[in-house]
């Protein structure tokens, strides 16, 4: 597959994790945080365990442990970003986790030595800006608890996307998807039997943003997610993905009716402009005199 495909299947996971932030904040209002993340990593790692179960059984044991740290990462990712938006406004949280776009070329240099570049450099600064003008009120410099927690889970959903860069290539993505989904689950359900209660009943409405939550927003997500990176770069995908809060911001002003200020326009552009400015390779001229 060519990269800008690859790319466009991350744009059609920013659309899906756009709805799935107001999922996961419905579903917040009846069930716990960790219940939450138990039933939709618990709910979406079924189908890839039935469907790669042969491939599983032959993976590695280093191919296994690849998996189980990507599921590590993503597990930690959401439990700070969950506890972060009980915290924090949804506003805040979202520009917070965002900020995952800057972290990862500098991981990518702490960790594996590789320098990112002052396109690279320049285009998530200009992506971190739009996505501010997006989201954030005016007063919201001050940082409280749920905006630390919020900080902390963008580190590890950017260590998620670096794992999925380098132990995805490896691995058949619907395994990847598996490895990631069952790990992250067990971590949820352990967290979920000791800190808190179960839920007595579930409102038919929760349902909705639980089924959407599994399906979609999981299980369908991370596929795609899991299979473009092999096509890749992890700073072209933490890019592409930071576009969760455009269309989060989208699906509020539509569904929500919240209103759309000139200043969110603008980072809504600026967002876009930061993706094509990073992706943009200017043809070579073919065209040679003797």
């Amino acid at each position: 597959m060519k990269k800008r495909y690859a790319n466009l299947l991350l744009m059609v996971v920013t659309i899906i994790w756009g709805g799935g932030f107001l999922a996961t904040d419905g579903a917040l209002e009846t069930i716990s945080p960790f219940y939450v993340m138990m039933i939709r990593f618990l709910g979406a790692s079924i189908f890839p365990l039935v469907l790669g179960w042969k491939k599983l059984k032959k993976l590695s044991a280093v191919q296994i442990k690849q998996g189980v740290i990507t599921g590590f990462f993503l597990f930690f990712a959401f439990a700070f970003q969950t506890f972060g938006l009980v915290y924090s406004t949804p506003g805040k949280n979202a520009f917070l986790t965002a900020t995952n776009v800057v972290f990862v070329p500098y991981l990518l240099w702490f960790i594996y030595h590789k320098k990112p570049t002052r396109k690279e450099i320049f285009a998530s600064m200009i992506c971190v800006i739009g996505i501010a003008l997006l989201t954030l009120k005016p007063n919201a410099l001050f940082l409280g608890l749920g905006d630390i927690l919020s900080i902390i889970c963008a580190v590890f959903f950017a260590l998620h996307i670096i794992s999925l860069e380098r132990y995805g290539a490896h691995t058949d993505a619907i395994c990847m998807t598996a490895l990631q989904m069952i790990t992250a689950g067990i971590i949820s359900s352990i967290c979920a039997f000791l800190f808190e209660t179960a839920p007595s009943t579930i409102p038919l409405r929760a349902m909705g943003n639980i089924a959407y939550l599994i399906f979609v927003s999981t299980l369908l997500a991370y596929l795609l997610q899991t299979y473009a990176q092999k096509f890749t770069s992890a700073n072209s995908a933490s890019l592409i993905l930071s576009m969760e809060a455009l269309f989060a911001s989208l699906f509020s002003y539509l569904l929500l009716h919240e209103v759309m200020t000139p200043l969110m326009m603008l980072g809504a552009i600026l967002i876009f402009l930061s993706v094509i400015f990073l992706e943009y390779r200017p043809k070579k001229n073919k065209n040679i005199k003797n």
